[in-house]
Parts: C-alpha cells; sequence; structure tokens
C-alpha cells in the first residue's frame, strides 16, 4: 500500500538545516533506513517549495498500521509539527471503488431542509 507523507519541520529542525544545510543530505539515507525498519520502501521524495509543508514522500508500506507507525515516531520525535498522510490508489483501484459506490449512488442523497407550507 503507497501512501504519501506530506510534513513541516518543527521551528528547532528548520533553525539546525538554515545553519547547515548538507545536514539534510544526511538525512536522505535515515530516511531509508527508517522506513525501511517498518517493512516500508520509500518509492520517491521531494522537498516542497511550499509554507504549509517541507517534504512529501510516497513510501510503500506492508499494511496501513505500519504507515501509522512510521508517523507516530515522526511526531513524537518533535522534528515536525505538522502533517498529513494520503493513501494513494492505483487506477484500478480506483475503478473498483467507483463500481463499489454505484448502488450506493442511488440511495444516497443529502440533507434537504424540511419543506414549508
Amino acid at each position: 500500500m503507497q501512501f504519501m507523507i506530506l510534513a513541516r519541520y518543527s521551528q528547532d529542525v528548520l533553525e539546525t538545516i538554515l545553519k547547515e544545510p548538507k545536514a539534510i543530505i544526511a538525512r536522505d539515507e535515515h530516511a531509508f533506513k527508517f522506513y525501511g525498519s517498518l517493512g516500508g520502501k520509500v518509492v520517491n521524495y521531494w522537498f516542497t517549495r511550499d509554507i504549509e509543508y517541507n517534504f512529501a514522500v510516497v513510501v510503500d508500506f506492508p499494511d496501513v498500521e505500519a504507515a501509522h507507525a512510521a508517523v507516530l515516531t515522526g511526531y513524537s520525535t518533535g522534528a515536525f509539527s505538522e502533517g498529513k498522510v494520503i493513501p494513494l490508489a492505483t487506477t484500478e483501484e480506483m475503478v473498483g471503488a467507483l463500481k463499489r459506490a454505484e448502488p450506493a449512488v442511488e440511495l444516497f442523497y443529502p440533507p434537504q431542509a424540511p419543506e414549508s407550507d
């Protein structure tokens, strides 16, 4: 199962890498080992040119629990101040979800105000 993790570094981490930009290079190898220790494999990663998040990483985890463990571990260290974990779907999985939703489309309707007399 692939997940995209978006995260924002804490103020302390940003101060560190601003003073020593090479520190960010050492994180690459560490990230591969970290995700690997949870059964995950980094598919790709990027630093973002964004205020909300500093990096995005796509990791192939064996299950949801491993992805959850990765995020909890990252937050527990204080390295990140905010983040998102987004489960990703293949085209085939999306088509399967759309087909599965088909019968429910006939039943669902949004809340409506009662009709007034």
